[in-house]
């Protein structure tokens, strides 16, 4: 009888090991692919072309409704004056990245993130809103 419990303990053991390992790789899964660079998210900022200006300010509001549902929260709180819109976030990415040319080689998300943070942290006179 103790052989078969130890048979049991190990296929236990081998299967606990093989659901951490996969539980291990599920919770530290990325991405392979980075598919715009702050270059080219500068650039379709930029272009005269409407659709570009719109597909920018698109790609803004992504990181930001992003942040308000929990990625990067952790980490800083967002306070946006009263009637702030797309246009004036694609018009400050750009000022941003004018002023940082180094920064854009990196992820286009991560440039727009620390724009967000650096342009619109809470201070003691705008707390951040609550979600409900």
């Amino acid at each position: 009888m103790n052989l078969i419990s130890d048979k049991s303990n190990k296929s236990y053991s081998i299967i606990l090991i093989l659901f951490l390992l996969v539980i291990s790789k599920t919770v530290s899964a990325g991405s392979n692919v980075l598919f715009f660079t702050g270059g080219q998210l500068y650039n379709m900022c930029e272009d005269a072309n409407p659709a570009n200006q719109l597909a920018c300010e698109g790609y803004i509001l992504g990181v930001q409704d992003t942040i308000y549902s929990g990625y990067l929260s952790q980490h800083f709180d967002l306070c946006f004056p009263s009637g702030v819109t797309p246009s004036q976030l694609r018009l400050q990415a750009s000022r941003f990245m004018e002023r940082n040319p180094e920064m854009l080689n990196y992820a286009a998300e991560s440039i727009i993130a620390k724009m967000l943070e650096v342009s619109f942290a809470c201070n003691d006179e705008n707390l951040p809103l609550t979600k409900e």
